[in-house]
Formats: structure tokens, sequence, C-alpha cells
């Protein structure tokens, strides 16, 4: 399956666990989000073994001539602090990671005095072992629709366009393990849980959804250079009343054959049904089938993928051809994917998807293009691009510069699309002004565009003080 397909809430694509041949590459840019300027994600750091936390506070005045990026919006100035708390327990086998933060405006007009926003928690525990895995992952967001800042959490949805008063709230839940993983026989399995919901707002474009899916597989080890696996899926997609509910029941079969020691071949073939209720219904079902090709070279890979699959679009298939290449470079790194995807049989529709990575003495700059076919809520197919790009420089031993930019685009592919773009764009500085205190401030500027709507900016200055705190037993 070709790593543009999300797998995420509005899609129906066969969970990426099982594709060998083909990696997604998303963009790897730490763009620097005015609301989480100065956190250091410590979670996704891999720190030597034993328990380490981690305390960041930032305290600043900001001024922005619309800080609810609405179309008649007020200029306001007030305080934020910023909050982050993490926790990292790393074992010989296992890890568990906890993340806990908010942001508080202090001040708003038409507000209470202290206002919460933008919590985010997030508990993560994986144990691997020579012949076994388990992985836990939990992960709430809550921010306001108007503010949503372009992540990893919701650059997949071109909700993120559709700007309104009103709160947003992204629950997810999953559960993976795997057992046998170097026996004749094995087995893995994958359940995941995603539930978005919006209150406080009337625009029927926001759409409360849920998303339940699990997918399973055994491997049957039946020589070193081949490997045959059996495959089952369950995708049950709701959108609460309000769009087109997909039920999706899949089974398959597949084999892996290294061809060669640097050759590797991944084909498979399944069967899936997708049923349709809500404003919509009907089912589609028919044969999906999936070829790749990877070969090692001596830096890097290059990868063929062939992949034409079910769907609940017009034509009930969508087909995908794409070439992938990595490669370590002298300062970094880059992978870039390149191909066409369509409705049935032959695509028509480029999809280009890149990670780079450059890192000089003093600074870093990184670039990520990602591009995905999604199905939304109205059961219409939409490409969304997401650009990030990032470059930090350090000026001294005490003071460093960054620049970020992050550009999301909704192509809804139906004759009448209401395409739309948000973006965002930060500078920010940062002066250590003792070991744990550091100086921040910086500018920012969001533009949010659809058809048949009203454009919506704001510009934003803020500068304030950050403390970190780092605790190791």
């Amino acid at each position: 399956m070709l790593s543009w397909y999300q797998n995420g809430a509005c899609s129906n694509k066969r969970p990426g666990h099982r594709r060998r041949l083909t990696r997604a590459h998303r963009g790897t840019g730490a763009l620097l989000i005015l609301c989480t300027v100065g956190v250091v994600v410590r979670a996704q750091e891999t720190g030597p073994p034993g328990l380490a936390a981690g305390f960041d506070v930032t305290q600043r005045l900001e001024y922005s001539d619309n800080p609810d990026l609405r179309a008649d919006g007020d200029p306001d100035f007030f305080g934020r602090t910023v909050l982050d708390f993490t926790l990292d327990s790393v074992r010989t086998v296992d890890r568990l990671t906890f993340n806990l933060g908010t942001d508080i405006e202090e001040g708003r007009e038409d507000q209470s005095s202290l206002d919460p926003t933008n919590a985010r928690v997030g508990l993560n525990y994986d144990r691997d072992t020579r012949n076994a895995r388990i992985g836990v992952d939990f992960r709430y967001r809550e921010s306001d629709t108007g503010t949503s800042s372009i992540d990893d959490d919701f650059d997949q949805d071109g909700d993120v366009i559709n700007q309104d008063s009103g709160t947003r709230e992204n629950y997810t839940f999953g559960l993976e393990g795997a057992v046998g993983r170097e026996a004749p026989i094995g087995a893995s399995f994958n359940w995941t849980y995603n539930e978005l919901t919006f209150s406080g707002t009337n625009n029927p474009n926001l759409t409360d959804q849920s998303t339940n899916s699990f997918s399973g597989q055994v491997d049957f080890r039946i020589t070193p250079r081949v490997t045959a696996n059996l495959t089952g899926r369950y995708i049950d997609f709701d959108t609460g009343g309000n769009g087109v509910d997909r039920e999706t029941t899949g089974l398959g079969a597949g084999v892996v054959l290294d061809i060669s020691p640097v050759l590797t071949a991944d084909l498979s073939l399944g069967y899936d049904r997708i049923e349709r209720s809500g404003t919509q219904s009907g089912t589609d079902e028919g044969l999906n089938v999936d070829v790749g090709l990877l070969r090692t070279l001596q830096n890097g890979s290059l990868g063929l993928n062939f992949a034409s699959d079910v769907s609940s679009n017009d034509d009930g298939r969508r087909s995908s051809l794409n070439v992938s290449r990595e490669l370590e470079l002298p300062r970094g790194f880059l992978a870039l994917t390149v191909g066409v995807t369509g409705a049935g049989v032959v695509g028509t529709d480029p999809l280009v998807d890149v990670d780079y990575r450059y890192e000089l003495p003093r600074a870093v700059l990184s670039f990520g293009l990602s591009q995905s076919v999604v199905t939304d809520t109205d059961n219409d197919e939409d490409i969304n691009t997401t650009l990030r790009a990032n470059y930090d420089q350090e000026i001294n031993s005490v003071s460093s510069i960054g620049l970020g930019l992050s550009f999301f685009n909704r192509n809804e592919l139906q004759e009448d699309g209401n395409d739309g773009q948000r973006l965002d764009i930060d500078l920010t500085y940062r002066h250590d002004l003792t070991r744990d205190w550091g100086l921040v401030g910086g500018f920012s500027h969001s533009l949010s565009t659809q058809d048949n709507a009203e454009d919506r900016r704001s510009n934003t200055v803020f500068v304030g003080l950050q403390r970190s705190f780092d605790w190791r037993p």
C-alpha cells in the first residue's frame, strides 16, 4: 500500500504495519509553533537507561491583531503561560513516557481571567524483546478550532481550515502486539480508536467522527527467504449521524520473497467489502492488489510499488504507482517518493513525498513535504498536502534564532470541491540568561483561506521568560 494513504479517521486503506517495502516519510521539520515555543519535547528523545523528568514553564506577553483567527477578529494584548511536563523511564526491554501540558491565557477580553487552552496528554508504553512486542499509546489534544496549529495530530484533516469559534478535542488510543517474531509461525495485531469532537460551534462542516480499526496478521516463515502471511482487518468509521458512515471488512494473503541479498519482493492479494450508510448508502467490494520491490543500494535503497484497492469513490477503486529513494548525505538525509494516483485502475494525479535534513556546524535545516489521499465525512476524496520547513541557527554559545514555515492545502477532488489553504510562519529568538533561565521572543503570522469564504489572517508578537527543570535520580 502506498505510503501516502493515511490510516486515520477518514481512511479505508489497508493498515500500514504489514507493508514492508514502502515507508511513510513525514516532514520532520520541527516547526516552532507559537503556542509551544520553548517546550522541549523530551518524550521523543532516546536517552540513557533510567528515570528522567523535565518541566518547562514559559511566561510571556503577547499582542495579536486577531488572536482567534476570525474573519472579523479584534486585536488583544494578554499574557500566556505555557506548561509542559515529561516523565521518561527507559529500561533494557521497555520504555514508559508520559507527557502533560497546557497553555493558560491571562487577561483576554470577554473571557475568564485564567483561560486554559491547548491541553495535551500523552502516555506511551513499549516492551520489546527478541521474540515478542507490546505497545500501548494514548493521546488527548484540545484546542480552539480557530487557532489549531498544523501538527502531527491535525495535518491529515482538512477540517483544520474550517475556522469557527468553538473547541476541538481529539482522543486516540492504540494497542499493538506481536509474538513469534523469529519463530516459524508468528502473529501480530493492531487496534486503534480515534475520536474527534467539536463543541461550541455552529459550522456544519465541523462534524464529529470516530474510527475503530483492528487488523491482524499471521506469518509463516517457510524458508529464510520466503515468508507467507494471512491478514484480516475491520474498520468502523462513524460520522455521528451527519455524514457517510463506512464499515470495512477485508481478508488477504501475501508473500515476501528475498530474491537476492539486496532485492526483496512483497506481493499481496485481498478482498475488501465497504458498506456505506447515513446520507449515502451502498456497498463497494472487490479485489485488492499490492506489488512492491525494494533494492538495497550501497547508499540507501530504491523501491517500486503498485497498489489497486477497493474504494468508496464513484469508480469503486483507487490505484497508485510510486518510486522511492532513500540515501544518506554527507551532512544529512534524504528520502524521496514520487508517483501518481487516481480513481480507477490508472492514476493521473501526481503525488510527491520528501523528507530532507541538512546539518551544519552551527545550524540545522529540515524540510518535509507530505501528500495523502483521504476520504472525508461526506465520502468525498481529498488530496491533502502538508509542507514544513525549519531553519535553526546558533548565533553564539548563548543565543539562537529559528525560522519555521508550515503550509497545508486541501484539494477536494469532486467537481464542486471546497478547496482551502492554511499558512503559518514563525520567527523566534532565544537567549540563555543562566543555565535554567532563557529569554524568548518572536513573531508569528497565520493565514487561512478557502473557496466561498472570507480570508482570515493574524499577526502576533511576543516576549517572555522560560525556565527549564531537569531531574534524574
